[in-house]
């Protein structure tokens, strides 16, 4: 949801109480509960707790909260625990109105899940065992859900839309890397009624309730479901168990998956690719937070809003840092020399960087330059060579090349810090120096935004040095 249509639609409360008068209620009970991805209002209804949900109309469609409705009413019909929606007094899943403003919010309404609140820290290894159960049983319905009725977005939907977004976003360049090898990579798996169905995308402990008597989980919030892989139901629910690492979560993990395979086949491939789907998530929750908070610059918004702008824009730093490439550093030897002498920059390029890479290992080998290969995912992108001055102990880096494939894609910047960790752990140094030809303006801004300040300047060339305590 934007920040936008939140502060319209909490604006006093304006929309709830309007649509709250479309089911029967008890008086003077609708208070607000939280908003997110929808707004949420409690209400009792003869005593018991009920659920408003709604949304403003640029946020989703009436179609596609249909789509929810229709499948979470298969399941409920098929005896899956699954929350109950609730007809409004038209008769109606779906009521809408029109604010003042003119724009229109749609809602609908759930009963209390049945069961309780299990906090993932109290779940023990064999409530972690039904809820892989749970999902299991979910998937299987799914396998026999009619396409002709699952009308809810897909995982190419999801990328679309990540894709539209990242269009105002120029220099989010981790952020279209990330989309494009995704896209690649989930493009090449097998699509089957048992590999890929309709999922809840956020089977997480927040959103399922355990019932004790039949050992089972009642879900919430099918508002995300979408056609995907089965495997990624798997790695959204457990996501909080994957981000901690000690013995006990690994065997909590284990516990759901044979809980899982207990119910449904698992093929181990999807387990080897959980991360890839966690990599969607955290592509697609990214641009969501993205598009929530455009055209929120007004000084005039209420503190609250302007806190939760602030909070989501620390989360997008936070999944940001994870599109960057992890670039690994390798001796050039007799298995990787000659790749290495095919690295290449573009013809415009050659002005700047006009030496050949065959040059620089040949220099490397007569001279005492220690030459090193970049890698990313096993591939080969770009050169580095070091030197010390036997002077003062300074490392030099006497040249810095990425491959013209590999350009424009971040990897200059990982590359290049990967390099400074790499001299800073290997060797006990205090500066590192390199240098730029003058009509390098790339180069010069990334060594400048690394901290490389300018010492030295001749008419063709730029000294910079990068200093730090030992």
């Amino acid at each position: 949801m934007s920040l936008k249509n939140m502060l319209r639609g909490l604006e006093n409360d304006s929309p709830a109480k309007q649509l709250i008068q479309f089911w029967d209620h008890d008086a003077e009970t609708l208070k607000f509960w939280r908003a997110s991805s929808n707004f949420i209002y409690l209400f009792e209804r003869n005593g018991d707790r009920h659920f408003l949900r709604f949304i403003h109309e640029e946020d989703n469609t009436i179609e596609n909260i249909q789509a929810e409705l229709d499948f979470m009413l298969y399941l409920i019909a098929k005896d899956s625990p699954t929350v109950d929606p609730v007809r409004s007094k038209n008769g109606n899943w779906i009521e809408t109105i029109r604010a003042a403003d003119g724009e229109r919010y749609y809602s609908v309404v759930f009963e209390q899940a049945k069961g309780m609140h299990l906090p993932l820290n109290r779940k023990t290894d064999q409530h972690v065992e039904e809820w892989g159960r749970s999902l299991a049983s979910l998937h299987v319905l799914s396998e026999s859900y009619p396409s002709t009725v699952a009308s809810r977005g897909s995982w190419i939907d999801a990328l679309t839309f990540v894709s539209s977004v990242l269009q105002r976003y120029p220099n989010e360049q981790g952020a279209q890397q990330e989309l494009e090898q995704l896209r690649g990579q989930l493009s090449q798996l097998p699509n089957g009624a048992e590999h890929i169905g309709l999922i809840h995308y956020d089977f997480e402990a927040d959103n399922i309730f355990y019932e004790a008597e039949e050992s089972r989980y009642y879900a919430i919030d099918f508002d995300d479901s979408m056609i995907h892989w089965y495997a990624m139901d798997i790695a959204s629910a457990i996501t909080d168990l994957v981000e901690q690492e000690d013995d006990d979560t690994q065997r909590k993990i284990e516990c759901f998956l044979a809980g899982y395979r207990s119910v449904k086949p698992l093929d181990e491939r999807y387990v080897r690719l959980l991360p890839t789907f966690q990599r969607f998530a955290d592509l697609y929750t990214f641009v969501r937070l993205l598009r929530s908070f455009e055209n929120m610059n007004n000084p005039t918004s209420p503190d609250w809003a302007i806190q939760l702008k602030n909070k989501l824009l620390r989360a997008c730093d936070r999944i940001r840092e994870s599109f960057r490439p992890t670039v690994e550093l390798r001796s050039v030897d007799q298995d990787n020399w000659y790749a290495c002498t095919q690295l290449e920059v573009t013809d415009e390029q050659k002005n700047v960087f006009p030496v050949p890479t065959v040059f620089w290992l040949a220099e490397s080998a007569y001279c005492g330059f220690t030459p090193l290969a970049m890698y990313i995912n096993e591939q080969l992108f770009g050169l580095a060579v070091c030197a010390v001055d036997p002077d003062d102990g300074s490392h030099w880096i006497m040249a810095y090349m990425i491959d013209q494939k590999f350009q424009n894609k971040g990897l200059g910047r990982s590359g290049m810090e990967e390099l400074i960790r790499y001299i800073k752990e290997e060797h006990a140094c205090d500066k590192i120096v390199l240098g730029h030809r003058l009509e390098n303006e790339q180069a010069s801004n990334l060594y400048a935004s690394l901290g490389f300040e300018e010492v030295d300047r001749s008419e063709c060339e730029v000294i910079r040095e990068l200093r730090f305590s030992k």
